[in-house]
């Protein structure tokens, strides 16, 4: 989903909506309803300052590292990125911890003004189905942004109004319980999924939907259903909410694209199967290292580094490949088995056992370059136009098929499965037995959604972290005498927020 029309609009208009502070330091006592909500164009500009909250390249980078780089297929040819499957972040690169709550927090402060005063306002008053869309987006962005930190961090400082005041039990909020904060996300995804238009036809592409609304209540239930609350009665309500997605793709205005690699396609942006993404701009520091960092050196993947030898420094291990069945269409579009080289046109072929092999190879337990983060036009590192896709279509058949099976019915999972499977060639599941479809589904969530920064959430709520961490192949080559450790299953509350909060507490062995 892209912003490239009205994105410039609102990184515009950022200043008249919060200062580059953290959330209990920002006051907006200045904001009110009656001097910036007074038409639907000034409703559109404070909504996009929450999404351009996260438009930096700081979010998508670090939820990489801190996410995706946890899988146990996630390696690399830098030594150093091995920090990040041992859990050594905290020690290493604090600052990426500091970034996320920061940005998080700057999304939620915007959300809280509009989602208080924009209802006051005579427009509203007046307009109030339209004046509902925007209230209800802004809604959906706080409960994505909450639902993000709290699958990091757990127990979080709450604020569900904007702060205006200075007093320090205002200012400093002690942790509220997971429970806690996962009853304001469902309540504010249950106002946006009945709020959300089906599409923004008056006010350009690139905003969260009434799709977007079911799905992220969908995932809210699945993930609350598994560790820590387990509250499997929500599998049920998973099941309620995601299924008329999946079977009226038509009604929400979405669609699971025939040409899986499609979806990847930077020409191709803001296509049906996009829930919800970031959208980047070829503007400095408004995109991620991404394009960058993932595709192979001299390739005319990742723009001019690539171009000048940089690149290729995270990638897949070749055990990933394992997963996959031959006609898997992902098999073969997923990943860069050879190309190119920019400066010599020289060809260049992945090995997975690259000593003594003729020509130019790359690979080995180095990894493969996926396909996902291309951008051939990036004109630096952190400039790049690949928008950063948080949500896709297809997840709803993956967590409608989990949320059957987990609650007891594994014959209902097998057609929701067998859709997303279709679609790439893959085989027909049959077994109906809840214990061996359970590893079904979640390795098909992992050939499918790869790299897309979901690997560490889906492995808490499936408790089985530590064992992700034993198994973690980059982990074992760079750092196989470091043992697991009980306080990896949740990320650190950042010290420097520990130093401004005296109401705040870090977690269990950080």
């Amino acid at each position: 989903m892209k912003f490239k029309k009205i994105l410039i609009l609102g990184i515009l208009l950022t200043g008249f909506i919060s200062c580059d502070q953290e959330l209990e330091e920002e006051v907006f006592s200045s904001y009110s309803a009656g001097n910036f909500f007074e038409n639907e164009e000034q409703l559109q500009a404070q909504n996009i300052g929450i999404y351009e909250a996260f438009n930096h390249v700081v979010w998508e980078q670090d939820m990489y590292f801190l996410v995706s780089m946890t899988s146990r297929y996630a390696t690399s040819r830098v030594p150093s990125f091995a920090w990040h499957a041992a859990y050594q972040t905290a020690d290493r690169q604090p600052f990426r911890y500091e970034r996320i709550w920061r940005v998080g927090y700057q999304a939620i402060a915007r959300a809280n003004t509009i989602i208080k005063y924009a209802p006051l306002s005579d427009f509203s008053q007046e307009n109030p189905d339209i004046a509902n869309f925007y209230i209800a987006e802004a809604r959906w962005m706080r409960a994505y942004t909450y639902f993000q930190l709290t699958q990091l961090f757990g127990e979080l400082p709450l604020y569900s109004e904007p702060v205006e005041s200075s007093d320090p039990e205002i200012l400093f909020k002690a942790r509220s319980s997971v429970q806690d904060i996962y009853d304001l996300i469902i309540a504010d995804l249950e106002f946006a999924k009945d709020n959300l238009p089906v599409t923004w036809n008056r006010t350009g592409t690139g905003r969260v939907t009434a799709a977007g609304g079911a799905f992220l209540l969908g995932k809210v239930y699945l993930t609350s259903a598994g560790s820590p609350l387990q509250n499997t009665a929500n599998y049920q309500k998973a099941i309620e909410v995601l299924k008329p997605l999946a079977d009226n793709p038509d009604a929400y205005d979405v669609e699971l694209l025939s040409d899986w690699k499609s979806v990847f396609d930077i020409n191709n942006e803001g296509n049906k199967e996009i829930i919800f993404a970031h959208g980047n701009i070829y503007e400095n520091l408004k995109g991620s290292v991404l394009p960058f960092w993932t595709n192979p050196q001299f390739s005319p993947f990742g723009g001019i580094q690539s171009v000048n030898g940089s690149g290729y420094q995270i990638a897949w291990h070749p055990a990933l490949l394992d997963l996959y069945e031959a006609n898997d269409t992902r098999l073969a579009d997923g990943f860069t088995y050879s190309y190119t080289r920019i400066n010599n046109n020289a060809t260049v072929t992945y090995r997975r056992n690259p000593l003594n092999v003729a020509g130019l190879v790359y690979g080995g337990r180095n990894g493969i370059s996926g396909t996902k983060y291309q951008d051939p036009g990036a004109i630096g590192n952190v400039i790049h136009s690949k928008d950063h896709i948080v949500y896709r279509y297809v997840d709803a058949f993956l967590m409608l098929a989990e949320a059957y099976n987990e609650n007891g019915n594994p014959a209902a999972a097998l057609p929701y499965l067998k859709i997303a499977r279709d679609r790439v060639n893959a085989s027909d599941i049959t077994t109906s037995d809840q214990d061996a479809l359970r590893v079904v589904i979640r390795n098909e969530r992992i050939r499918e959604l790869y790299a897309e920064m979901g690997e560490l959430f889906d492995v808490r709520r499936w408790n089985i972290a530590e064992e992700e961490y034993n198994n973690h192949l980059l982990r074992q080559w760079r750092n196989p005498n470091q043992g697991w450790d009980e306080r990896n299953k949740l990320s650190p509350i950042p010290f420097i927020e520990l130093g401004k909060n005296p109401n705040l507490t870090q977690n269990p062995g950080w």
